[in-house]
């Protein structure tokens, strides 16, 4: 009984020295790393602050990579194992929401503020269909924060359109129009990330990959027709009708002449232009995007359309209309007519109408 006493005895003081041991070594690690960190941050020249937006699916881990990438974490590696000694030992977890860091911060104070509260407050945005590229980084700077020049850097990048297998020098067409909920001072990463997100769950929610196989044409060729489709007619339920229309004249190898692709080949030009009506000279500039001059499909879409424009352009509408026009009554609709006569006759009618609208307002 009594070796038995000191056999648990010698093994309960083993144990305690390990235990110790471990507690000063992880103390040391700790202080090492600490020391390794309290080197001020270094913001962007001119900023006094920097927000580090993290999303519900955003790790620790990334969250630190993108301070690395930021310039603010000098050893990524260093801090990687920083944050989880720190994690571990204090059982704290990172939040999303907006984490601020200001010049003030050490490197070691950056890391940690990661284990703080984070800024939750949100913001609705409203992104409105067949809107461009620049036209979402002006609304993402004016209601969530984000800087418009990182947004459109990183929308032109091949980067961001290589994770994406995205086929197109642009993502033009590529983000979904809705209302979304963001964490004020969201990064440019994150919302085009959300955008894309739904965009590509909205492709599979229209079986998108099948029909458009069906109609043996790529995602990009009809997300091309969809931005057409969604400048020409801001009325849901004839877009399957205007879709028909562009999908007849491209099965006979006819011009698509599509108005809205030669005011984007105008914009293109001369992005500060004011939006006018067309002129006769404006459908000889040479541009890819002159649908009056070149036959087929523009290079990239217009614009992004929403899921009534895609949705119309996987599934067209069966008929054998070559020409539409607007009524000009009202009603934001068309007049869809087979032949260039008919076409003629209802081009007629709509100058008349407007001619009388002009009269009107005089």
């Amino acid at each position: 009984m009594a070796n038995n006493v000191v056999f648990w005895l010698k093994w309960l003081k083993i144990l305690l020295w390990v235990g110790v041991a471990t507690v000063v070594t992880l103390g040391a690690i700790g202080a090492y790393y600490w020391m390794q960190f309290q080197k001020p941050v270094v913001l962007p020249s001119g900023r006094d602050s920097i927000e580090l937006a993290v999303g519900t699916r955003m790790s620790l881990s990334a969250a630190v990579d993108k301070l690395a990438e930021k310039g603010i974490i000098a050893n990524a590696e260093a801090a990687h194992v920083f944050v989880r000694l720190y994690a571990r030992l204090t059982g704290k977890r990172m939040q999303s929401g907006v984490y601020v860091l200001n010049s003030t911060m050490t490197q070691a104070d950056a890391l940690l503020r990661l284990f703080s509260p984070a800024t939750t407050e949100t913001v609705s945005v409203t992104f409105q269909e067949g809107i461009t590229v620049k036209r979402f980084a002006e609304i993402a700077a004016e209601k969530i924060g984000c800087n418009q020049a990182e947004f459109l850097m990183l929308a032109y990048s091949d980067s961001l359109r290589k994770a994406r297998n995205i086929a197109s020098t642009t993502l033009e067409g590529y983000l979904l129009p809705n209302t979304y909920e963001f964490f004020k001072h969201s990064s440019p990463e994150i919302v085009l990330n959300r955008l894309l997100d739904e965009h590509e769950q909205c492709w599979a929610s229209l079986k998108g990959d099948s029909l458009a196989k069906e109609l043996k044409c790529s995602k990009h060729e009809v997300l091309t027709l969809a931005s057409i489709v969604e400048a020409e007619t801001p009325v849901d339920a004839e877009k399957p009708r205007v879709a028909g229309v562009y999908w007849n004249r491209l099965n006979i190898q006819m011009k698509l002449e599509a108005d809205p692709t030669v005011q984007y080949a105008l914009d293109r030009m001369n992005p500060n232009r004011e939006s006018r009506r067309l002129l006769y000279k404006d459908l000889e500039i040479d541009s890819p995007y002159n649908t009056y001059k070149y036959a087929g499909l523009p290079p990239t879409p217009i614009n992004s359309p929403g899921k009534a424009a895609i949705a119309a352009a996987l599934k067209p509408e069966e008929h054998k209309y070559l020409y539409f026009v607007a009524t000009l009554d009202g009603s934001n609709t068309h007049t869809f007519t087979r032949t260039a006569d008919e076409h003629l006759r209802a081009v007629a009618l709509f100058r008349a109408r407007r001619a009388k609208i002009k009269a009107e307002l005089r």
